[in-house]
């Protein structure tokens, strides 16, 4: 692949990070303390959607008696935990690609359902916040993924076209959100499988960050 690009966004969640298994795992555990069996691919519809949208659908998987909030207020805690035994979980490849990507003049962006704060903590606990140029979370956009509005934002801040851009994302709705947006995406596999329908609009597809830094730096 050629460094024919200006900047690159990522996705943060399953991205740049393994917090999307992190999540399924401590929610599963939170609804199994209340007695409520919830399978890993019922979990999987939440990933990339915003806090209301996720909410709103495990709201859907509680009994009436039962309030969504003690649930979710468990499965932070144990996603917390889990964090802070075994530090946040970056993906193979990202510090690589991120010195890579600085050293050749890639301006660089972060495009997230999560909220900024939330984003900006988990950059800086990884330790690689100074990479980015800016941070656009989903408290940042009226719209959220698959609608463009959170990459439109962030490429408007990176001062570049979207079609001087990379996405780098994991799920459907955020390769949805950011083709939508003019951006070519790149694909890196994470835990929700995409449809036909989807992957017909990535540019390029790799196992893991590693693999695409790997052809970059060959090129």
């Amino acid at each position: 692949m050629q460094l024919d690009f200006a900047a690159v966004v990522f996705d943060m969640d399953g991205t740049l990070f393994g917090t999307e298994r992190l999540a399924i795992d401590g929610l599963r555990a939170a609804f199994g303390e209340q007695g409520i069996e919830v399978s890993e691919r019922t979990l999987e519809h939440v990933i990339g959607r915003s806090g209301k949208e996720t909410r709103e659908y495990l709201g859907g998987l509680v009994p009436g008696d039962l309030g969504l909030e003690q649930i979710l207020r468990r499965g932070s805690e144990i996603i917390n935990v889990r964090i802070e035994r075994e530090g946040l979980p970056v993906k193979p490849g990202v510090e690589q690609i991120l010195r890579f990507l600085r050293t050749r003049g890639i301006r660089l962006g972060l495009a997230t359902s999560t909220r900024s704060t939330t984003a900006r903590d988990n950059l800086r606990r990884a330790d690689i916040d100074g990479y980015f140029a800016t941070v656009v979370g989903g408290d940042d956009v009226e719209h959220h993924k698959p609608h463009p509005e959170v990459y439109l934002r962030a490429t408007r801040e990176l001062g570049v076209e979207p079609k001087q851009t990379i996405a780098i994302e994991d799920s459907d709705l955020g390769i949805q959100s950011a083709s939508a947006a003019g951006l070519r995406v790149i694909h890196i596999p994470d835990i929700k499988q995409i449809d036909g329908q989807t992957k017909a609009l990535i540019h390029r597809e790799y196992p893991t960050l590693l693999h695409l830094h790997d052809e970059l730096a060959a090129g």
